[in-house]
């Protein structure tokens, strides 16, 4: 018998409402939000607060409810500003009510009609030339705007245009149409992405046009309200409105997740391989085979957005590789998983012990399973991971991870795309480590038999988001962990008084990326502050850390500069570098964590030199 929705959400805590998402989410009431708002707020008061400020050019207060519903899930304490109706450039200045509401995301609705008086006045034959005129209008006319309110604002800007109320002018011919009105309004969002990415910092395009492609146009519109209220928002659109707009929330505060750990039977197939045999498992072109294949396509495009794919079964390892590698309809290969434990002991010990492999914490760890049983166990034992039990239904399961909203992205770089590949280097590397040591017992040795060479560049303005990724995303090896936005970023590259240095590493295994980070403050012509040092997990132990250290010093000291300062800030992930200044030739300065050296008594030792061939590259400011 089937749980009656009003009775499952009313006892359900805020961790069940977040994992099963999929179960209630497109069903629910206004008065259901509302209900459940007061009862979390009470029972499991939030611990982050989120400041919103809306600028708008339709009713937006009504999604309020909704959005302090979708917050409070995420246990955040959401606090939103209304600006007055309409696109009112007040609002923009010091003073005025929204930077007074001091937000950290700032959202811009606006309409078709808002963003180029051109629009208002629809013509299905206008020319091409003309198209592009009025999209570079438009397109300039709102950068201009956004630029306003970000000259006082470090805020994240986001830009929304309301999809057309009306159907194309030409109907169902309007994709045959040279003018179609479909085809210019994606190509107008492209224009405004491409805008906002290169020319407003900590900008982002929403586009709702796939919010109402999932929806559906007769869903998604009340034009009821749209008439008397300028609120174009049915309840179902409005909750999925909201749910998409808290995620973009989520991205800014919450734990970055990175790894997707999977079981294998009834989870990428239908099934037990030990029991029914590769042919015997449900996973192929008819039911309920095909809905595996597709969450298998799905999990495929996870791992494209930069997650890592894990196998954490109960199995006999040769049955699962049987299907990895041999069953015609397996999409998830054995290579797309970057790591994987498939024998007879507790999950909760395979995933820790993945973790230490990985060298990724577990909170970063989205584990998938069919069974209720291990699902409670591991949120009983590691409460750090996010536990999502696949739905019993087979035609539910390829969409059961789309409201984990720990898995959108807002950007993604070639180290993304590649961090599967980089994974697998990773562990050819620890193979040949373990077999170069217990050789010869030297780790010297197996240092130099990589062949590394690193890669140094500074004030490059060729990788400024993978850099501010860095700062974003880097937790272990971090001595700060001070994070900084794109626009910081290139902002210190530009600056006299900054150095901006990072690094990538190469050996006989391949290119790991950029996996390292300094920035550098002058404080005079002879002293500089060190304000960050950060590298990637994924390199430590291969002395990579001294290298760039020794080398960045050897650099400084060639144009002058002897003296140096650094700041160790503890956090709980960072113990990992507590003792990375001290160990590298620094001493205690003034205050807690804080070290410094002076080069002009203390030179780097040329022998201190791990065997990695160093090449700087500089850009003359």
């Amino acid at each position: 018998m089937e749980k009656n929705p009003n009775d499952y959400l009313a006892t359900q805590t805020r961790r069940a409402l977040k994992e099963q998402a999929f179960n209630w989410s497109k069903d629910l009431s206004l008065p259901e939000a509302r209900a459940l708002t007061k009862r979390l707020n009470e029972e499991e008061p939030p611990e982050k607060e989120f400041r919103l400020g809306i600028v708008h050019t339709y009713t937006s207060n009504l999604l309020d409810p909704w959005l302090n519903f979708h917050a409070i899930v995420q246990g955040i304490d959401l606090k939103t500003y209304h600006a007055p109706y309409g696109l009112n450039l007040m609002e923009s200045r010091k003073g005025s009510g929204l930077y007074a509401h001091a937000p950290d995301m700032i959202l811009f609705m606006l309409t078709l009609d808002d963003i180029h008086p051109g629009f208002s006045k629809p013509d299905s034959r206008l020319h091409l030339d003309q198209q592009y005129d009025l999209f570079e209008d438009a397109v300039k006319r709102v950068l201009g705007i956004l630029t306003l309110f970000r000259t006082n604002t470090s805020a994240r800007i986001v830009l929304t245009i309301l999809p057309p109320i009306m159907p194309p002018a030409l109907g169902i011919y309007d994709v045959h149409s040279g003018c179609s009105e479909n085809l210019w309004r994606t190509s107008l969002k492209k224009q405004f992405a491409t805008a906002l990415s290169n020319m407003i910092e900590s900008s982002f395009f929403f586009d709702m046009d796939q919010m109402l492609a999932e929806i559906g146009g007769f869903h998604f519109f009340d034009f009821r309200f749209w008439y008397t209220s300028r609120f174009p928002f049915t309840p179902l659109a409005a909750n999925e409105f909201a749910r998409r707009l808290v995620n973009l929330m989520t991205i800014s505060i919450c734990p970055k997740a990175k790894v997707i750990a999977l079981d294998a039977d009834n989870t990428l197939w239908g099934g037990i391989i030990g029991e029914d045999g590769i042919n015997g498992i449900a996973l192929g072109p008819e039911y309920p085979g095909n809905t595996y294949v597709d969450f298998q396509r799905r999990l495929l495009h996870f791992q494209q957005r930069g997650f890592i794919l894990a196998l954490c079964s109960k199995n006999n390892a040769e049955d699962v590789y049987e299907v990895l590698d041999n069953h015609p309809h397996q999409i998830l290969r054995r290579h797309y998983f970057a790591a994987e434990r498939i024998n007879w002991l507790p999950k909760h010990e395979n995933l820790l012990s993945l973790s230490n492999e990985l060298n990724l914490g577990l909170d970063s760890f989205i584990f998938v399973d069919d069974s209720n049983h291990e699902c409670d166990i591991i949120r009983s034992q590691l409460p750090q991971v996010e536990v999502i039990q696949t739905p019993s239904k087979p035609v539910e399961i390829p969409r059961c991870l789309e409201q984990i909203n720990r898995l959108e992205i807002i950007s993604l770089t070639a180290e993304d795309t590649l961090k599967t590949q980089l994974y697998a280097q990773e562990k050819q590397r620890k193979q040949f480590r373990q077999d170069t040591v217990a050789l010869d017992g030297d780790l010297n040795s197996y240092l130099a038999s990589l062949k590394m060479k690193m890669h140094i560049e500074i004030d490059s303005r060729k990788n400024i988001a993978r850099l501010a990724q860095l700062t974003q995303k880097t937790n272990q090896f971090n001595v700060t962990t001070r994070r900084y936005s794109e626009q910081q970023i290139l902002d210190f590259v530009e600056s006299n008084a900054w150095t901006v240095s990072s690094f990538t590493l190469n050996d006989i295994f391949g290119n790991s990326g950029i996996v390292g980070l300094a920035l550098f403050r002058k404080l005079n012509d002879e002293a500089i502050e060190i304000d960050n040092f950060l590298m990637s997990c994924r390199i430590i132990g291969r002395s990579a850390e001294s290298a760039f250290l020794y080398a960045m010093l050897n650099h400084f000291a060639t144009i002058g500069i002897t003296q140096f300062t650094a700041t160790y800030l503890p956090t709980q992930k960072n113990s990992l570098v507590v003792d990375f200044f001290s160990t590298h030739g620094f001493v205690a300065g003034n205050g807690a964590g804080c070290y410094k050296r002076d080069l002009s008594t203390s030179p780097v030792d040329k022998n201190l030199f791990p065997p990695i061939e160093i090449e700087i590259e500089d850009t003359d400011k």
